[in-house]
């Protein structure tokens, strides 16, 4: 779990590409537009690096969102759904790992409800993140936000996991680990809430344990 400076190095130029690649392809995320074929401009731009994707990219739209981890359909991108990425890259061997969710126009109360509530316990838990803390305690208090604005039901996996070669790795961030969280370990944050048959939410970073605090390492 804990990663050398090299490791870490690797990891930091994976995350840096994946970010750079949402940025260009997030302006064809729009009405109009189908899932399938955003997903193919991201795999075709990651083979246009000479990498290899770090798992099937996710492209889910609408109620498609709803699944946490939902194959990408012929669906039409609509006015008003929440759009949900999901993609790394493979550099010389490390994964990267990052999920933004985009509303397309003026989306509905419930989901416009669901990113804030996503989006605040994302940066709690990003905040929150500094070696010595239990695991079960840090997503816990995360978790306890989420519930107190009533939408725990809607939680379906962990917060985030640890990653490196391979893209899930130790330690998994979950209410029943009572591991301490150590520095030099790279972890993803990735709180996500999801309405059957509506759509869902996700926000998802690459993040270093530093000696104090966490280093972002997908922007």
């Amino acid at each position: 779990m804990l990663k050398s400076a090299k490791e870490i190095k690797y990891l930091a130029k994976a995350a840096k590409i994946t970010s750079a690649i949402y940025r260009v392809v997030a302006k064809e995320v729009r009405p109009g537009a189908r899932e399938i074929e955003i997903a193919r401009s991201i795999e075709g731009i990651i083979r246009k690096k000479g990498l290899k994707r770090s798992f099937r990219t996710i492209v889910a739209s609408g109620p498609n969102a709803a699944k946490p981890h939902a194959k990408v359909t012929e669906r039409k991108i609509r006015s008003k759904d929440a759009v949900v990425v999901d993609f790394g890259v493979i550099y010389r061997g490390y994964h990267s790992d990052m999920t933004r969710t985009i509303m397309m126009g003026k989306a509905d109360s419930t989901m416009r409800r669901l990113y804030g509530v996503v989006e605040t316990a994302h940066k709690m838990a990003v905040q929150k993140v500094r070696p010595g803390i239990r695991i079960s305690d840090f997503v816990g208090g995360v978790h306890d936000y989420i519930k107190k604005a009533g939408l725990g039901q809607y939680i379906m996996h962990s917060l985030g996991h640890g990653i490196g070669k391979k893209i899930h790795e130790g330690p998994k961030l979950s209410e029943k680990n009572k591991r301490i969280l150590k520095e030099r370990t790279v972890i993803t944050i990735e709180p996500g809430l999801y309405i059957k048959k509506r759509g869902g939410v996700r926000i998802e970073d690459m993040v270093m344990v530093k000696r104090k605090g966490a280093r972002v390492l997908t922007r």
